[in-house]
């Protein structure tokens, strides 16, 4: 260890180093220690604005406080998860931003007990494995009825909502409390389709080419799927169809797609996550659970 060699001889040592470009090794610099200066985010797909937003924000926080961000991105592969969770536990990470891969009630999450059993402080974003334990997470019940009241407004008598994987809480959340609030005049068809945008696109094709698209608005239960509905609905020229979301869709209004939306402010929600992880981290006192209300956006 440094205290143990002769001044002369560890600005000798350090001088070499320097010379030769040698980065120590922070895995073998952090064995005797209880924590490092790591936090990890892990999440199932960074196109999502909102996981950029709150990337961004850690990474401004962290480096502010002298923590170093690694981010891991799952992709919905178990194995993918499992491995982050085992590497940042296995650095010694100070915390973790999770955004588990699945919220279905019947997830087998037992791969995450080595996070649960060890010193490092636990953050989950948007989705959660366990409702129990700390989390920054959406009023989903809320967004579903915001939704509802425009298509109650605007008179749609003939509605598709997309979602994510059927057994998703937060699609199922979303999904029922819209139904819930609508008129009984209103038709509605929901379609589970995926978070992911690639395979959301997917799923919508295969849908319109099946049955007949006559629907008068469509809606997408987060920004990536509604994104993927107004890709298909474009290619298949649907007209006279109205386009509603929830959570914004990245950029829409630079291409002049102007659309009614539930949206949750981002830079908040970022920094909620940001200041609650490392207040944890720093045993300082923080918010457990944080609930975001999302509000109607371009509402005419």
């Amino acid at each position: 260890s440094p205290e143990k060699v002769k001044a002369k001889t560890r600005d000798k040592i350090l001088q070499i180093a320097e010379q030769l470009g040698y980065i120590p090794n922070a895995f073998a610099q952090n064995i005797k220690m209880a924590q490092s200066p790591i936090i990890g985010i892990v999440a199932d797909d960074t196109f999502n604005q909102s996981y950029a937003w709150v990337i961004q924000e850690l990474c401004r926080q962290a480096e502010v406080k002298g923590y170093s961000v690694m981010i891991f991105t799952t992709q919905g592969e178990r194995d993918s998860e499992a491995k982050a969770i085992n590497a940042l536990v296995g650095y010694k990470a100070a915390g973790i931003v999770l955004s588990a891969i699945s919220d279905s009630p019947g997830y087998d999450a037992s791969h995450l007990k080595v996070l649960l059993n060890s010193r490092t402080r636990l953050l989950q974003f948007d989705r959660q494995f366990d409702e129990s334990l700390p989390a920054v997470f959406v009023n989903d019940a809320r967004a579903g009825e915001l939704i509802a009241s425009v298509v109650n407004e605007k008179g749609y008598k003939n509605v598709l909502i997309i979602g994510g994987e059927e057994t998703s809480r937060i699609t199922q959340t979303r999904i029922n409390s819209f139904c819930q609030h609508l008129s009984a005049s209103v038709q509605v068809t929901p379609l589970y389709a995926d978070y992911r945008y690639p395979r959301a696109k997917e799923i919508i094709a295969t849908h319109f080419s099946a049955n007949e698209a006559n629907y008068d608005a469509i809606i997408g239960i987060n920004g990536a799927i509604s994104l993927a509905a107004r890709n298909v609905a474009t290619r298949w020229r649907l007209r006279d169809v109205d386009f509603l979301s929830i959570d914004d869709i990245p950029h829409a209004e630079d291409y002049g797609f102007y659309y009614c939306c539930v949206v949750h402010d981002y830079k908040q929600w970022a920094t909620i996550v940001a200041e609650n992880l490392i207040a944890a981290i720093e045993n300082r006192p923080w918010q457990q659970r944080t609930m975001i209300n999302g509000f109607l956006k371009n509402h005419r």
